[in-house]
């Protein structure tokens, strides 16, 4: 009591009949928290809500955020006033939380000024903390009673893939120091084919020089030379060293059933109660990067689909049988069994590349919903 027998505020006199609130042992659930806010909002007086704590409430009580920033429309205040604080003042604020006191084991409608940094911060990261987990399991929730038909469609690529790597095996095999050259052009040139003709060396007095052109070099070592272009070939995957569609669709399918093996008998929801947080935040990892490897394996075989083209066979033609070129062939496109082809032949030799049916499923359906 202060001098006069005025009430400190905040301070509440035993004699003061206490307002009735609804206990919450455990953290409220998502329904009861939408229907408060959209109460609060339509009410605009959030000290009429009987199933909130709206006695006075000590200022270091810990909370969690159940949520931020719930603005009240000040026109609908009886008084025109603001909402009352049970942590502080009455007439305080009309931005506040919706919170939990989780040791007090009630809810309430506070202003944002009241709780100290410490509580503040760890309330806030433990809104986090939720909102991440519910993203996480809501994630699973939508991808796990996927996962068979996923595997469904994995099991149909195997020939595919299957396909696809011998082609790509018969390119670097059947003509190496072609796929050799090509893959330099693809390293130094980004695939546009050069060639490169020295038309100047100082080393060697060459007096029948005519310039200009581009100079490398200095004193007499300069070196005048000229490049020559033929375009940029497609399917730059048929020429990387090592391209295994076999392994990327294993490996796709280990991700899935490392994730999800145990899940066929019983339902996602159970499953996910299962999980701890390291192991379902794990879960949402690998399954993200199943849908990722997914997209990146289609769009290779496609590249490597690209490779066997009229445009192809039409620029390394005019590649691979210039002088400067050291690696020599006539290159054609053709079919073969209705497949396009690409011949390349010196001499007697002659060696067709052919795609193949492979490439033409690749437009296959991936389970999403």
């Amino acid at each position: 009591m202060t001098k006069g027998g005025r009430k400190s505020r905040g301070v509440q006199s035993s004699e003061t009949k206490l307002l009735p609130w609804r206990p919450f042992s455990d953290r409220p659930t998502g329904i009861w928290i939408n229907e408060t806010v959209a109460l609060i909002k339509q009410t605009g007086q959030p000290e009429l809500i009987k199933s909130l704590q709206r006695n006075p409430i000590p200022k270091d009580a810990k909370f969690w955020v159940l949520r931020h920033l719930i603005t009240v429309d000040g026109t609908k205040r009886p008084d025109g006033d603001n909402c009352p604080c049970p942590v502080c003042t009455p007439n305080r604020f009309l931005t506040g939380s919706l919170v939990w006191y989780y040791e007090l084991q009630f809810c309430a409608f506070i202003g944002n000024c009241c709780a100290n940094d410490d509580v503040l911060a760890e309330a806030e990261r433990e809104r986090k903390w939720r909102e991440k987990r519910d993203h996480e399991e809501d994630y699973l929730l939508a991808a796990l009673p996927l996962v068979a038909s996923k595997v469904t469609v994995l099991d149909s690529l195997k020939p595919v893939a299957l396909e696809a790597v011998r082609a790509y095996r018969k390119i670097r095999n059947t003509l190496p120091q072609v796929h050799e050259q090509l893959r330099k052009m693809k390293q130094h040139h980004g695939g546009q084919m050069t060639l490169t003709e020295v038309i100047r060396d100082e080393s060697q007095d060459n007096d029948d020089y005519f310039g200009p052109a581009g100079f490398k070099g200095r004193g007499k070592d300069g070196v005048e030379t000229r490049d020559h272009t033929f375009g940029t070939f497609a399917g730059h995957i048929a020429v990387i060293r090592d391209y295994n569609p076999q392994k990327e669709l294993e490996t796709i399918h280990r991700s899935l059933m490392s994730v999800a093996a145990n899940a066929y008998d019983q339902t996602a929801l159970d499953f996910i109660c299962g999980m701890d947080e390291k192991q379902r935040h794990a879960a949402v990892v690998i399954l993200q990067d199943v849908e990722d490897s997914i997209v990146k394996f289609k769009a290779r075989l496609q590249d490597l689909a690209s490779f066997y083209s009229r445009e192809n066979a039409e620029k390394f033609n005019r590649f691979f049988t210039h002088d400067l070129n050291s690696v020599y062939y006539r290159v054609e496109y053709t079919t073969t069994r209705g497949q396009p082809t690409l011949s390349f032949k010196k001499g007697a030799s002659h060696y067709d590349l052919v795609r193949g049916s492979w490439a033409e499923k690749l437009e296959f359906d991936w389970p999403t919903k």
